[in-house]
């Protein structure tokens, strides 16, 4: 039976990395990606009014940035002054993806707060803002059960309070020579893919997921860092609205994955961007200097099935995951949490 106290998530509508120079990164995102426009606007300190880091009022004038990656939104954050979560963030961790934005069916923060803090998740930051001060955002520290960091929010989508257009000129073209403009999925890198899985399901009803094991021989021309390698990773999936969240587990051998659980812990790693011929977009990121971490062809290669490419590109500031979907995934179900009937 549900729990009649259990907030219910609808989707996931925004992710969220943490940068230096806001600016800086949103140009980058339209000249590599062709992701935007973007609205840059005013955040924290004065715009949040009572803007609380862990749990005492602080001033801290922010930036914030925003663009429509469907069906998500993709965000931008920086403190310009002061001390919040963003630059205890970028100390501890650099420039990276930070949170996620859940959407909940009655858009109630208060409720949402206190059924979080419930379960044991501390609120780190939380304010008000917009016209009204109607509006308001509450991120919660979800990280030891779920991997990642919560935030809660009555604003599900338009132009934020006090926005600016990036570029000045709605008239301009992006000069990017690839343009993937849809996230389609937020991995998180985790210790245990059943396990955490199974925590989402019981603590917040998000699921049912899907297990499979991914192993070199399903794929003709598995790579890491450019050369051959072999490798086991198993991942957890479910969808949340339009978007799927995946889980991701180093089994064994060579991978990014181990690679990032080594040197960052169990956390948010790649943002998925779906194409439609695998090789020519990464041909494009390869020529323009990015490193391919990870890749791999689905099925016989004279079929051109498909196939994912994991790059990293710095000034994006995430690990950007391409894939090619097959019309069939090659790999079958080895469990679901909760298990099928």
């Amino acid at each position: 039976m549900e729990r009649p106290d259990r907030i219910k998530i609808v989707k996931i509508r925004q992710v969220c990395i943490v940068v230096k120079d806001v600016r800086k990164t949103a140009a980058a995102f339209w000249n590599i990606l062709g992701i935007g426009p973007w609205q840059i606007f005013p955040f924290g300190s004065p715009v949040v009014a009572n803007f609380m880091v862990h749990g005492k009022i602080t001033y801290v004038p922010c930036r914030g940035a925003v663009a429509e990656c469907e069906p998500m939104e993709l965000e931008l954050l920086q403190d310009v002054d002061g001390r919040s979560v963003y630059s205890e963030w970028v100390e501890e961790h650099g420039e990276s993806l930070h949170h996620m934005k859940f959407i909940t069916d009655d858009l109630d923060v208060d409720k949402s707060d206190r059924y979080l803090e419930r379960l044991g998740f501390p609120n780190i930051q939380y304010g008000y803002f917009g016209a009204g001060q109607v509006t308001h955002l509450s991120y919660h520290d979800a990280r030891k059960a779920l991997k990642c960091i919560w935030e809660t929010s009555t604003r599900s989508g338009g132009k934020p309070y006090g926005a600016g257009e990036y570029p000045n000129d709605p008239k301009t073209i992006s000069p990017a020579r690839v343009k993937l403009n849809s996230i389609s999925e937020v991995g998180i890198v985790v210790k245990n893919a059943a396990q955490t899985a199974q925590n989402y399901w019981d603590i917040m009803g998000i699921g049912p997921w899907e297990i499979r094991d991914w192993a070199s021989h399903e794929f003709w021309d598995r790579t890491c860092r450019g050369k051959p390698a072999w490798g086991l990773e198993r991942t957890a999936r479910t969808s949340i609205g339009e978007m799927e969240l995946e889980l991701v587990q180093p089994v064994e051998g060579d991978s990014v994955y181990q690679n990032w659980l080594d040197a960052r812990g169990e956390s948010i790693q790649h943002l998925k961007f779906p194409c439609n011929d695998i090789d020519a977009t990464s041909q494009v990121l390869t020529e323009m200097g990015f490193m391919s971490l990870q890749s791999g062809h689905f099925g016989d290669p004279a079929k051109k099935e498909g196939g994912f490419n994991i790059f990293d590109v710095p000034p994006l500031h995430c690990i950007v995951k391409l894939e090619q979907k097959p019309k069939v995934l090659p790999v079958k179900l080895s469990a679901t949490v909760p298990p099928r009937k």
